[in-house]
């Protein structure tokens, strides 16, 4: 699903619904799913990425403001603890 040929998700379409439809799913339903796994497969790697993201960035600015430079500078990799502007 991720790589978005057009002609490649019909031919999966068909085999998911025919499949689904094999073990007792109903093709409107079975179709349905399919439906939703590929709106998935259009935004949801994204997404899912930019809130792992947002997370961190969030963990690091709530470190970086409640600990004391001296002892952030301890966690850091050697290029993140040059001088900034909150060093003393």
């Amino acid at each position: 699903m991720g790589k978005k040929k057009a002609e490649e998700m019909a031919k999966q379409r068909s085999v998911f619904v025919s499949g689904a439809v094999a073990r007792g799913v109903r093709d409107a339903q079975a179709t349905h799913i399919f439906d939703l796994m590929e709106k998935f497969a259009g935004y949801g790697f994204n997404k899912s990425h930019s809130a792992a993201y947002a997370l961190l960035s969030y963990q690091t600015a709530w470190l970086k403001d409640t600990i004391r430079p001296p002892s952030w500078r301890r966690f850091c990799p050697r290029t993140w603890t040059r001088p900034t502007r909150w060093s003393r």
